[in-house]
């Protein structure tokens, strides 16, 4: 009896499983299955190019040490001596008279001239200094020529000024002032507004430390080197003979 009883619990717990299983599969029948929603794809983007991969950038060297900042070393302390001035330097003296005022002048004191010309040359002068000299020539009534004539000669800067002019002035060695005022039959005064005659000229020589004319020099020299030439007329006294002139026959 009890054998018949178990079996019967044993059928009735597999019916049990049996109706569990089954309608446990027949719910899962009776819902239909979720199904994922369907995304339309978005528009096709341009994808960029890839770009190369940068260089590595390079390691930084490294640089030297920097050197120890120097110390100030302590500075001397001024002592009391004065320090040197420097001394000025030397200007350069401009041309001047020297005190060697020597020379040798040699000049006609009268020139005889026509009383109806306007101009007559003077005879030559003669002059021999051992230093540079600068000679002055001048008229109040006359024009002086030198060098070659008719024409105005500025033969060098600081060699010839005031050709054909009343006021002449001449620098370089005794040879060279010697040789223009000889030149070309030798000085010519001429006068354009009357006769020569009764007219003066004034030489001065001063003997200078370099070649100039510096017309403020012309007093500087020795009096003794002036000369003074006078032009006059030929002399016509009443001392003069007359004698007959005898016509010889033929």
């Amino acid at each position: 009896m009890q054998g018949k009883v178990s079996r019967t619990w044993v059928a009735a717990f597999v019916f049990a499983l049996s109706a569990i299983f089954v309608g446990q599969s027949l719910a899962d029948d009776a819902i239909p299955p979720v199904v994922d929603p369907v995304v339309a794809p978005d528009a096709p983007t341009s994808t960029p190019e890839p770009s190369p991969p940068a260089d590595p950038a390079p390691a930084p060297e490294p640089s030297p040490p920097a050197d120890p900042a120097p110390s100030d070393s302590p500075s001397p302390t001024p002592s009391d001596s004065p320090s040197p001035t420097p001394s000025p330097s030397p200007t350069e003296e401009p041309p001047h008279a020297i005190a060697n005022q020597n020379m040798f002048v040699r000049a006609a004191s009268v020139v005889r001239a026509d009383p109806r010309a306007q101009a007559v040359f003077i005879t030559p002068i003669e002059i021999y200094a051992p230093s540079v000299i600068l000679a002055c020539i001048s008229s109040s009534g006359a024009s002086l020529d030198v060098s070659v004539k008719n024409a105005v000669n500025n033969i060098e800067p600081d060699t010839l000024v005031g050709d054909y002019s009343n006021y002449i002035r001449i620098s370089g060695s005794s040879e060279q002032v010697m040789s223009i005022i000889n030149s070309f039959n030798g000085l010519r005064a001429l006068s354009f507004s009357g006769r020569i005659v009764y007219k003066h000229l004034l030489f001065r020589f001063v003997a200078v430390s370099e070649p100039t004319l510096d017309a403020k020099l012309c007093n500087d020299g020795n009096p003794s080197n002036n000369r003074i030439i006078s032009i006059v007329p030929f002399g016509i006294d009443i001392d003069m003979k007359k004698a007959d002139v005898r016509l010889a026959k033929q």
